[in-house]
């Protein structure tokens, strides 16, 4: 680890080097006063949300193909449900994935309830493979 090492970064450091990379996305940070887990909907829902809406580039299982793989645990482990509801909303930008929360001529919005159905449905995949 960087802080641990002989002459390795201070850890104002560490903090400066952790709101560069943050910056370089485009987006701001804005913490999340929120507990890592607190989304709760319907996995049956979210499935069938998923299927219709995240399967064509994300995998039937969440593999990947354009979009990257979600059935993967180090990233559902990571990934805070308000990353994952912002990402759905949001989108990515400067990537293929669209923003859920509104729509377009190509999609339609998916709603706050169906979003949270969708997170709940990928935790599903936790612990698993």
């Amino acid at each position: 680890a960087w802080g641990e090492l002989d002459g390795g970064l201070r850890d104002e450091e560490i903090i400066r080097v952790a709101d560069y990379v943050r910056n370089l996305g485009g987006i701001a940070f804005d913490g999340d006063s929120k507990p890592r887990r607190w989304i709760q909907g319907s996995a049956a829902d979210g499935q069938r949300l998923f299927a219709a809406a995240c399967a064509r580039c994300h995998g039937e299982r969440g593999e990947g193909k354009e979009g990257p793989a979600l059935n993967n645990r180090v990233f559902l482990d990571l990934a805070t449900d308000t990353y994952l509801v912002k990402t759905i909303q949001n989108g990515r930008p400067g990537t293929s994935m669209a923003a859920f929360g509104t729509s377009s001529t190509v999609q339609g919005a998916l709603t706050e309830s169906e979003i949270a159905s969708v997170i709940t449905f990928l935790r599903t995949w936790e612990g698993k493979r």
